[in-house]
This record gives structure tokens, C-alpha cells and sequence, in this order.
């Protein structure tokens, strides 16, 4: 691609994030900086599809904010399902109607479907031959926690007051989740509440269900559930329920047959998107 073609695109790569470690964020970061590097006049930014941050939102916020007038959008992982390209479609539809922008977005096709695909795997299945350390048999002698892959730590549930299920599935991560479930932690650590026996033992799940009404958490012995949640929510929630004891009514739900709605919903989505 010429630099006339480049000029004012941008690229969004979309990975998954983890539960457990920064490593896919790394990794896809890495990524990002290599087609940067060979896309100079490209705007080129990371985004996750869940269990992180950014977002596809905030992404595409940084494509319009640097002036990239094209987007592509590639998924950076396989498989991608129909349902998952479906979602990432309708958050960029409902971002486009919100902000008024005139980006135009396109969506690129699979990893397995690039011509280069099987030639990269089988590169990567030479180099393991060639240079790839084996996995060393078990020692006999060693502990049978060890032979099992449990670390003793995981047999521990810590003491705590609250537990809080924190969603970061993609529906909630596209609306903010993962940039808020990242303060919400900061803010237990600051109010110290992040060990000891009055700790919040804050949990990040995937799909907690009522997407529609994210982001999500449920703090728990209580069984509420906090929805449409923002920093002043979070705020809230720390002093007034898990310090106070007072449930905050403005934000909990409680579980029901009937659809419900967020109070004060800033953007509701509209039927056509």
C-alpha cells in the first residue's frame, strides 16, 4: 500500500484480553508497533474485545481524534464467530451514531482466511522443531500438588466482607467495562479495602447476562446488582455500600421477568442499529 493510500487510515487491531495476565495486551501491542512501523502515515491502535482495555469505542475515538478519515478493523484472533463479528459491527454502527462522525469503517476479513495463514503456522512449526524447548517429564518425587499444576495458594479463599463479580464480557467492555472495572480496583486500593478481613474481593467475569444494561457487578452476600455503573457510581458504591452498608438504589436492580431500564440512560440505542 502507497503512502497516498495510507494517509488518513486508520487501523484497529482487536484482540481478547485475559482474566489472569497483561501478556495478550503485550503481545498485541508488539503487533500494533510492527505495523506501525510499516504503515508510517497509518494511524494504528489496539483494542479488546473483553477482559480489558481499550475498547473498540475508545479505539475508534482515537482513529477520529487523529484525523483518520478510514478505518479497518481486523480481528486479531481465531475463531471469529458469526455472533462476534455481528457484535463488533454494532458497537462501530452505534459509535457512528453517536459521536456524528463520517468515519467510514470497514471490517476485515479472518486470520484463517489470508493467503499467508498456513504458511505462518507451518513456520511456526518448523522453528518449534528446530529451536523449541520440549516440556520435561515429571519428577517422580515431586509433591503430587505439583504434578497436578496446583499451586497451594488456590486452595485458599481469601477473607473478605464483599465479593463483587465485575463483568468484562464484550458487551460491557465495549461500553467502558474494562477502563471502569481498572478504577474501580484503583479505588479499593486507595480506600484499602483490597485485603485483609473487611476486603472487597473483586471478581472479573465474563458475561454476567443483562447486557443491556451494563456495565455490570454484583456484590455479594447481598446479591445486588449495580448496572449502568460510571466512576461516580463506583464512588458511591465504595463509601456508601461497602463502607457504609447502605445499598446505593440509585444503580441496583434486582432480578425480575419484566426488561428493565437504565435510569437517566444518557444514549439509548436506537431500534434500527
Amino acid at each position: 500500500m502507497n503512502n497516498k493510500q495510507t494517509t488518513n487510515l486508520g487501523i484497529i487491531l482487536v484482540g481478547r484480553g485475559s482474566l489472569y495476565s497483561g501478556q495478550p495486551d503485550e503481545e498485541l501491542a508488539a503487533l500494533a508497533a510492527d505495523v506501525r512501523s510499516s504503515q508510517p502515515d497509518a494511524v494504528v491502535v489496539e483494542a479488546l474485545l473483553e477482559q480489558g482495555e481499550p475498547s473498540l469505542t475508545v479505539a475508534l475515538d482515537a482513529c477520529a481524534r487523529h484525523g483518520a478519515l478510514n478505518v479497518i478493523v481486523l480481528p486479531m484472533f481465531i475463531p471469529v464467530e458469526p455472533a462476534t463479528r455481528n457484535w463488533l459491527q454494532f458497537v462501530a454502527r452505534r459509535w457512528l451514531h453517536r459521536s456524528g462522525s463520517r468515519l467510514q469503517i470497514t471490517f476485515g476479513g479472518s486470520l484463517v482466511e489470508q493467503p499467508n495463514f498456513v504458511s505462518a503456522v507451518n513456520d511456526a512449526v518448523g522453528r518449534a522443531v528446530e529451536s523449541g524447548t520440549p516440556l520435561p517429564p515429571p519428577n517422580p518425587s515431586a509433591p503430587h500438588a505439583d504434578l497436578n499444576g496446583a499451586d497451594p495458594d488456590w486452595s485458599i479463599i481469601p477473607s473478605h466482607s464483599y465479593h463483587v463479580l465485575f463483568c468484562q464480557g464484550p458487551r460491557c467492555t465495549a461500553v467502558g467495562a474494562g477502563e471502569l472495572g481498572a478504577y474501580f480496583r484503583k479505588r479499593l486500593r486507595e480506600q484499602g479495602l483490597d485485603e485483609g478481613r473487611e476486603q472487597v474481593l473483586a471478581a472479573r467475569t465474563g458475561c454476567l447476562y443483562p447486557c443491556n444494561l451494563g456495565p455490570v457487578m454484583v456484590a455479594y452476600p447481598d446479591g445486588t446488582w449495580y448496572c449502568g455503573l460510571d466512576e461516580e457510581a463506583v464512588d458511591r458504591i465504595i463509601q456508601e455500600h461497602f463502607i457504609g452498608g447502605k445499598v446505593v438504589d440509585r444503580y441496583a436492580h434486582q432480578p425480575g421477568a419484566e426488561p428493565q431500564t437504565l435510569s437517566g440512560a444518557a444514549h439509548p440505542i436506537p431500534d434500527h442499529l
